[in-house]
């Protein structure tokens, strides 16, 4: 999300969101002209540092290699989403970024889950249960990573169903 954008300003607004992680580098795209108009109000338009610059000054010469990227991206995380389903205690939430939201079914808690992922397999994933607007479910936020790391997770999660 853009910095400094109030979300609770536009809770109905139908927008899409291109970002580049780790940049902060986004666009925003959206024909709803008073969405945009709050969105000037609150966002400086000069938000952008000097690497994010240089970044599209390059971007086109990467273009093609950024877009092979993105399509085995595409593939892992379908492949990945498949391998999660067959989990039994997860409901996996449809997703088209770059991590999936599980719910956690009973009798197992996302505490539970994330702590066995830690302790047992030194892998990082995130308890959810508290976040907003999640009403006190069990969900557990897990990232889409290279095909051993997603192999090693599922593995580790069917070791927890047993």
């Amino acid at each position: 999300m853009l910095p400094g954008y109030n979300s609770a300003a536009f809770p109905t607004a139908n927008i899409v969101t291109f970002g580049v992680p780790g940049i902060r580098l986004g666009i925003l795209a959206s024909a709803d002209k008073e969405l945009i108009a709050g969105l000037k109000k609150q966002v400086s338009i000069w938000n952008l540092n000097s690497f994010a610059e240089f970044f599209m000054q390059i971007y086109n010469k990467y273009e093609k290699d950024y877009k092979n990227a993105c399509g085995k991206f595409l593939e892992e995380r379908a492949d990945f989403e498949q391998k999660l389903k067959s989990i039994k205690y997860l409901r996996v939430m449809p997703s088209q970024a770059n991590y999936f939201l599980c719910e956690i079914l009973p009798p197992h808690t996302a505490n539970e889950v994330v702590l066995s992922m830690l302790k047992h397999h030194n892998i990082l994933t995130r308890d959810c249960s508290n976040k907003p607007g999640l009403d006190g479910r069990q969900y557990m936020r897990i990232a889409v990573r290279n095909h051993e790391d997603n192999t090693r997770l599922i593995d580790a999660l069917k070791q927890f169903e047993r």
